[in-house]
């Protein structure tokens, strides 16, 4: 009897020898990364230098130099992402209401007309300007390309909501009607002759105009701060001593790989990102945001007649090898693609979505660099979008026809599913982890939202069979000292990499890390 007993504490003290990897700490929840720094000049951005690096110089770079890759550096012990200068948790961490993800950052409500022009658009393809409405509030203020009116205002609006929803920071941006007589030019400007009547009318002359003669735009609300162009898509910035995590291993970058895949945002890259200096000189910091997204949901393949686009990179050396030696025989699945029936909808669809291919127009390091438990993360946060969220996101981009808006919503449901399948299981899914007493519980995402339809989790060889509804508990030692056990998910066709579960036992036993 003495000697069962004595097998029994020693097994339960196993776990409490091995050395800890994490400390016993709160889990930290914010990065101290807003500290007062000395304002920066602004970043140089040249395209063909950027192209010419991540489309032939980098790929190359990383092909024989794989120490490249490494685990991302901007998470907590748990494996989350802390609130920063970068990312803000909403979604990813409690419920967003429609009306708070409709609503998303505006903090002063729609333009109020008549414009007033006071600088012309620098950036960009697309024509457009800068505006201040009635209140002197400054907008960005850009129009669709003549081909599919509505496309990108509308694109802009719901996609800036979504990614603002999912914990990014981007610009307040709405869909607005004006007519002719109410854009005004401002007096200095039409005195120097920079912006003429005729300037603007040849800008609204390929506009979309409603039944009604209307103007319909899209109004971006220029961001608070001195602007210091992009962020560098790979390293760090030198004059901001708060950066002091390499971007392409950041985890809410290369995770936002998934989200751009979801909502087929391929014009991801240096010049759609912007750094705001906010702050008085000297007692401010850097807020990282990303802009300008009105080529999403295929916009950027109708504006360049281009279907490839989300399936191979501008200059893909697999894909146009693969082409050039199959002799016109290998059916290329962007071929199935077809336009939707509403010029404001375009080529956006669910049509051979899959998500481990997907592809931005130009190499993103961040998304190259990008590991499971990195897409895990990012295929959560799309996975919290349900469909009265995004009804209530859809409409905001005012598409005009209540058929459009509900085939844009399917669409997102149906990408929505392929991310799910593609990514939950490349690691452990089981997520919010908890000591319960001797028990050990959490939720398997996959069964959660239905992409798996069995599974066990397995600890360090015991098993416990997975609910409907993804719940589990599984009974684990909670003997004081510092533990670490090993948790898989068995599914009927495969096993789930093994997810590291540390955590300390005694009165109070409580998670202090994971490693996806």
């Amino acid at each position: 009897m003495r000697a069962s007993l004595a097998i029994i504490a020693l097994a339960g003290c196993v776990h409490a020898a091995v050395p800890g990897r994490f400390a016993d700490r709160p889990i930290v929840t914010v990065s101290d990364d807003a500290r007062p720094i000395p304002e920066p000049g602004a970043r140089p951005y040249w395209s063909k230098k950027y192209l010419a690096n991540v489309l032939v110089l980098r790929p190359m770079w990383e092909f024989f130099d794989r120490r490249t890759r490494r685990a991302a550096g901007d998470i907590n012990a748990i494996e989350e992402v802390p609130d920063s200068t970068w990312f803000t948790n909403r979604i990813g961490v409690r419920n967003v209401s429609p009306e708070e993800a409709v609503k998303g950052p505006d903090v002063t409500g729609p333009p109020v007309l008549p414009f007033t022009i006071t600088q012309a658009k620098r950036r960009g393809a697309n024509p457009g300007f800068i505006a201040a409405d009635a209140r002197g509030v400054a907008y960005l203020v850009k129009f669709d390309t003549k081909s599919n009116p509505g496309q990108q205002t509308a694109t802009d609006a719901i996609v800036g909501r979504i990614l603002w929803t999912a914990g990014y920071n981007t610009p307040s941006g709405f869909v607005v009607y004006f007519r002719r007589d109410q854009l005004e030019i401002e007096p200095k400007l039409r005195a120097e002759g920079t912006i003429t009547d005729a300037t603007i009318d040849a800008i609204l002359k390929v506009a979309a105009h409603r039944n009604d003669g209307a103007i319909r735009a899209s109004a971006s609300q220029i961001l608070d701060g001195v602007p210091k162009n992009g962020w560098a898509h790979a390293g760090r910035r030198s004059d901001d001593p708060n950066d002091r995590v390499r971007h392409e291993h950041r985890r809410s970058l290369r995770g936002l790989r998934v989200l751009s895949a979801w909502l087929n945002h391929t014009d991801v890259k240096e010049d759609n990102t912007l750094d705001m200096y906010v702050g008085k000189p000297g007692e401010g910091h850097l807020k990282h945001y990303l802009v300008d997204f009105g080529e999403a949901f295929g916009g950027h393949q109708d504006e360049n007649q281009q279907r490839q686009i989300g399936f191979e990179y501008a200059w893909d050396f697999e894909n146009q090898l693969k082409a050039m030696f199959a002799f016109g025989l290998w059916y290329r699945p962007w071929e199935a693609q077809r336009p939707s029936r509403w010029k404001q909808v375009g080529m956006f669809n669910a049509i051979n979505f899959d998500p481990h291919q997907w592809r931005e127009r130009y190499p993103y390091t961040p998304f190259r660099m990008a590991e499971p438990a990195d897409l895990y993360w990012g295929a959560k946060l799309v996975m919290r979008f349900d469909r009265p969220l995004l009804e209530a996101i859809v409409k905001t981009g005012e598409l005009g026809d209540g058929d459009a808006e509900r085939y844009v919503v399917d669409t997102l449901l149906a990408r929505r599913e392929a991310i799910g399948k593609a990514f939950l299981d490349g690691v452990t899914p089981l997520d919010e982890i908890t000591l319960t007493n001797n028990q050990l519980c959490g939720v398997d995402l996959a069964r959660r939202y239905g992409i798996a339809r069995d599974g066990e989790l397995r600890v360090d060889g015991a098993t416990q069979p997975i609910g409907a509804d993804g719940g589990v508990c599984i009974a684990v030692s909670v003997a004081p000292g510092y533990h670490l056990v090993r948790a898989r998910i068995r599914r009927h066709d495969h096993t789930t990499p093994a997810l590291e579960i540390h955590y300390v036992g005694g009165s109070k036993p409580h998670v202090v890390g994971l490693v996806r």
